[in-house]
């Protein structure tokens, strides 16, 4: 199983629900140890990439080391929230 790092954003907004996510496709880890290393040794870069991809506009508050199963279900859940709103 793979494993991704995924950055949350500080939302100004506490009842916005939705969090600003940035999910690094790569590097992917075989390992959640191997993905928490390297987060312990980069997460500044990690910050400071997924922040650029915002143009800077939200703090990153957390980064997480998720396996392919729980990144494929913040896509289900998101996609299931738009269909929601759009009834």
């Amino acid at each position: 199983m793979n494993f991704f790092i995924i950055v949350t954003f500080i939302v100004a907004n506490s009842a916005l629900i939705d969090r600003p996510l940035y999910i690094f496709q790569q590097p992917n880890f075989k390992t959640i140890q191997n993905c928490k290393q390297y987060v312990s040794a980069m997460h500044q870069r990690i910050y400071a990439t997924a922040s650029a991809a915002y143009n800077f506009k939200h703090t990153p508050e957390a980064i997480f080391c998720l396996n392919t199963e729980q990144v494929k279900d913040i896509f289900q859940y998101n996609s299931d929230e738009k269909e929601k709103k759009n009834i």
